[in-house]
């Protein structure tokens, strides 16, 4: 979107101007003293450092996106004040958000200094507080061999790709710290990647923000602006390396830089606004004009929830033919505990024939769900279903064939062969904002478990998916401690690639444990059973799963049922 009667209006530019707007944009060449009189000052200092000129810059900014499912790891802003109103609406969307450091990547207006690529270890003062540097990052990225990174002072002091944004950083994120770096054209690709690889491997560890501080086509009028706009920005969007030293912006490098490190973080870019200095002064017939971008690069938050054993048979079957399913669900629905996921998942402790019809052979216990009944779940979110349990071939063949087809048609995703069975039918993949979970159902239940064979199974879906979650059906029933033998499958399914392992069949819960970083829920026990004998299996466990960029975070949810009803 191209901001034209919002902006700054020519009379607010004036208005603007007098409280040092032009001055600071067109005197490029202005390089302001130290505040400290020795040498070696302790500060630099933001330019303006007049409050009111950026709180008028946000009485403008009122472009607000809903930014809460997503998670933003860089972005793209100007540095020239024209259009302090776009960097205003960029940050304010941020507010609230709990980054340590801010990283600052821009070009080198003046190209001075002995090094490529310079940086400071000073504070900053600006109008809201002194913005405090990160010796940590500054010595993380120091050890790097090769990258070139040095400080010198007297360069940075006067870099307003740099000071200019200082003081909207300590207003958005005043307990973050800061590190600046810009970089000399002569800054190659492959040094421009491995200064994002440095940077990529230091966020592992610490929540940071990467921007860049650049303004885009200069020199040209508005139209020839836009168009020049168009290329640069389908090149960001499309993560077109090959196109990024060719597009018109102050800074290549800083771009490459800042896409390498999107890229790492499997984010995808979300334009802001686009405009230029011809729009925002209300002059379309500016001869030379400067464009700018902002945006952001994002990670799509995935949130899944899963619980364990769902039974619709038996005494459940006639408990919801007296009172309803929604006698069951309906105390923990009104809770919002379904509220807010992409993906709701249980194991499906039966099969759903047509009608509900029960066919040979007959089996001591043998549970068989009526596609209405079923159909149902989905009203509180329910949209998988593990299916790789000892009672999946309760009706047979037939029913086995029948339970695929009648979730298809319902619309549920699901996976799992029957017992002891690892094929085709052991995983699926699921599509969620723009990321594939792929999902793999195993059982070890009543026959010799082939771990290769699941490992197999992971590793067909790795260069297909994003996530791997595993549902397995194992372990003893009753017993509320997990079995070696589980254990030794569980990290060997992580060993091969499993992001969650997911467990159930006990019918109580069992413990959780992290393995290498990737979280092991070995029974979630029961989530709707008629197995009111035990208080245990009237207890169960609901996990959920956020999926954020390499991260997998989750929380535990204990449940429990009393005649039948959930709370």
């Amino acid at each position: 979107m191209i901001k034209n009667q919002k902006g700054l209006s020519a009379v607010a530019i004036a208005g603007l101007s007098l409280i040092g707007l032009f001055a600071i944009f067109f005197v490029l060449a202005n390089r302001q003293s130290p505040e400290n009189s020795n040498d070696q000052p302790k500060f630099h200092s933001a330019h303006p450092n007049d409050k009111e000129f950026f709180e008028t810059a946000y009485r403008f900014a009122d472009k607000e996106v809903d930014l809460s499912d997503q998670h933003i790891v860089a972005g793209v802003i100007p540095h020239h004040l024209l259009a302090a109103d776009l960097i205003a609406d960029f940050f304010q969307n941020l507010e609230g958000a709990d980054y340590q450091a801010v990283i600052l990547i821009g070009p080198n207006h003046f190209l001075l200094g002995q090094s490529d690529i310079i940086t400071s270890v000073y504070d900053w003062h600006t109008p809201y507080g002194i913005l405090e540097h990160d010796s940590g990052v500054l010595q993380d990225l120091l050890e790097i061999p090769g990258l070139g990174i040095n400080t010198e002072e007297d360069v940075i002091q006067g870099e307003h790709s740099i000071n200019s944004e200082v003081s909207f950083i300590k207003k958005t994120f005043p307990q973050a710290r800061f590190m600046p770096i810009i970089l000399k054209p002569g800054v190659n690709q492959e040094t421009a990647t491995k200064l994002a690889e440095a940077l990529f491997g230091i966020s592992q560890n610490r929540k940071i923000l990467v921007l860049a501080s650049v303004d885009f086509s200069h020199y040209k009028n508005s139209r020839q602006a836009q168009q020049d706009d168009k290329v640069s920005i389908a090149a960001i969007s499309d993560f077109n390396f090959s196109n990024v030293y060719n597009i018109e912006v102050d800074s290549s490098p800083s771009i490459y830089a800042l896409l390498k490190f999107s890229e790492l973080n499997r984010a995808s870019f979300n334009m802001l606004d686009n405009s230029n200095s011809a729009i925002l002064a209300g002059k379309p017939d500016l001869a030379s004009t400067t464009s700018y971008v902002t945006g952001y690069f994002t990670q799509q938050k995935i949130s899944a929830l899963f619980v364990g054993d769902i039974m619709l048979d038996r005494g459940v079957k006639t408990l919801i033919d007296q009172k309803g399913l929604n006698y069951i669900f309906d105390d923990l629905a009104g809770d919002g505990f379904f509220s807010g996921y992409d993906l709701i998942g249980a194991n499906l402790e039966g099969v759903v024939t047509n009608n509900g019809q029960y066919y040979q052979p007959v089996k001591e216990f043998d549970f068989v769900f009526h596609p209405e009944t079923v159909s149902r779940l989905a009203d509180y979110g329910f949209n998988f279903f593990n299916l790789a349990n000892n009672h999946f071939d309760d009706q047979g063949e037939r029913g086995i064939a029948e339970t695929r087809k009648n979730l298809s048609n319902l619309g549920f995703y699901f996976s799992g062969c029957q017992d002891g069975l690892i094929a085709e039918c052991s995983s699926t993949i699921i599509s969620i904002k723009d990321e594939k979970l792929g999902m793999v159902g195993l059982s070890t239940v009543g026959t010799k478990f082939d771990l290769e064979k699941a490992g197999e199974a992971i590793n067909l879906l790795k260069g297909k998916t994003d996530w791997i979650i595993v549902n397995i059906h194992w372990g003893e029933e009753y017993d509320t401690h997990f079995d070696k033998i589980q254990q030794e499958i569980a990290h060997k399914l992580i060993d091969y690639g499993a992001d969650a392992v997911i467990g159930h069949h006990p019918h109580v819960v069992q413990e959780v444990e992290v393995y290498n970083s990737r979280p092991i829920f070995y029974s979630l026990g029961n989530f709707i059973f008629d197995q009111y004998f035990l208080n245990e299996a009237q207890e169960g466990l609901a996990v959920s799963l956020n999926f954020l960029g390499d991260i997998i975070d989750y929380s535990l949810h204990p449940l429990g049922s009393s005649a039948g009803k959930l709370f």
